[in-house]
């Protein structure tokens, strides 16, 4: 389909910003002020609430909630916004939420794929290519780095952050950071190893996959970073670990040796 579709059923405010092109199905709400990018769809029954601005190509699932009030306390009723990136898939049921601070929106980056009844609350930084699978929980304040993936039904605290290309297992209760590049499960969560699929497919192998495998093993013994070859990888981590923390770090699951 090309130009705008808006369904006869759908209610749309005239403060909204549409592109040329942008598809709005049965019964869906779009609120103004809000600012919809070229190719966006809006499937049925989708509500968009004021102040959200949606990239190129976003598509919206059915019964998905956008921009809806921070679920805080101190929230006065302030304008603040959310913006998802373009490319970005939010299915069936997603929810989130704007931020509470003006001078910065909740924000989910480009080309991610949320998953079912996702939840992201508010002041939520969410980065690109990251997947959050069925029915994931993201709480206030969380910053999750680009292309990590969360499993099913985890939940994640607030404030707490979750590095580049980790993955986070299914029913996890994730209380504290997460490296880059690891796994974690459990609940509590504690880093088991590296996460040896998202590293090969990103197509981190070689000399970079072992320097990872020398700082996560000095990592659970205690050991400093230091003289380990200065890749990508490494300068990422060392950047993430410098970088200011309210939940610290999660445990690590100590590898029994046999005698």
């Amino acid at each position: 389909m090309s130009g705008l579709a808006i369904h006869p059923t759908a209610v749309v405010s005239p403060k909204a910003q549409l592109a040329s092109d942008v598809q709005i199905g049965p019964y869906a709400v779009v609120e103004g002020p809000c600012e919809i990018g070229p190719g966006v769809e809006i499937g049925p029954h989708a509500v968009i609430h004021p102040f959200v601005r949606l990239g190129a190509g976003v598509r919206v699932g059915p019964h998905a909630v956008l921009g809806g009030a921070p679920q805080d306390l101190s929230y006065q009723g302030q304008e603040t916004w959310l913006e998802v990136g373009p490319r970005t898939v939010l299915r069936e049921g997603v929810v989130l939420h704007r931020s509470t601070r003006e001078d910065r929106p909740t924000r989910i980056g480009s080309d991610c794929y949320l998953m079912g009844y996702v939840h992201v609350g508010h002041d939520a930084q969410v980065g690109c290519g990251v997947v959050l699978t069925q029915s994931v929980g993201v709480a206030g304040h969380v910053e999750i780095g680009d292309h990590a993936v969360v499993g099913g039904l985890a939940g994640i605290h607030q404030f707490v952050r979750i590095g580049t290309r980790a993955m986070v297992g299914a029913l996890a209760k994730v209380t504290r950071d997460v490296l880059p590049f690891s796994l974690v499960e459990g609940s509590p969560a504690r880093h088991y190893r590296l996460n040896t699929v998202g590293l090969r497919r990103a197509g981190i192998a070689g000399e970079r996959y072992r320097a990872l495998e020398q700082a996560f093993r000095a990592l659970r013994q205690g050991h400093s970073l230091e003289n380990l070859p200065e890749t990508e990888e490494i300068k990422a981590l060392k950047a993430f670990l410098a970088a200011p923390s309210k939940r610290h770090l999660s445990g690590f699951v100590q590898v029994e040796r046999a005698e």
